[in-house]
């Protein structure tokens, strides 16, 4: 009796340290999986501040530049033939974020954000608008600026000035 009783004992503690023994690896696991999802939470934090602040100083530095110009918006649009087309845009939305888009066809290149600004910017800065500027010297400025072929099909324009006021030429 006391042999199947020790043998019983035997059993049950080998089967008792195997349990906890398992148990223990496994926490250690899920720990390590905790430490490792925090971490990946704080490097895409530290990430997304930095973006943050970097989108902030970008947002300081267009609005400066854009302090420079007598217009505050532009939109283009110049179309021509074999459905090609070349479009650049800087604006404001509601909450006064600058943004830039160029979908320039003619030389395959799509530019969004800081980079469409960046892109637009050195061209509007030598366009030299008022509210009088004609129909003809708008267009021969801009094309002359933007680098544009003459030979295009439809032209829009649309500025809006600092005081409000919106200038639209189309041809």
């Amino acid at each position: 009796m006391n042999r199947i009783l020790l043998i019983f004992l035997s059993v049950f503690c080998i089967a008792l340290l195997t349990a906890c023994g398992g148990r223990t690896t496994e926490t250690d696991n899920n720990t390590d999986r905790n430490n490792i999802a925090q971490n990946d939470i704080v490097k895409t934090t530290n990430r997304n501040n930095s973006n943050h602040l970097q989108n902030t100083h970008d947002q300081y530095k267009m609005k400066s530049q854009m302090e420079k110009l007598d217009f505050s918006e532009i939109d283009l649009e110049v179309s021509y033939a074999e459905q090609k087309e070349y479009e650049a845009e800087i604006n404001h939305d509601n909450s006064g974020f600058i943004g830039g888009e160029v979908d320039d066809d003619l030389n395959n290149k799509q530019l969004r954000g800081k980079a469409a600004f960046d892109s637009i910017y050195p061209k509007v800065e030598k366009l030299t608008f008022s509210k009088g500027t004609n129909k003809k010297d708008a267009i021969d400025q801009i094309l002359q600026s933007f680098d544009l072929p003459a030979n295009y099909t439809k032209f829009e324009l649309e500025i809006i000035f600092n005081d409000g006021t919106k200038m639209r030429y189309v041809d």
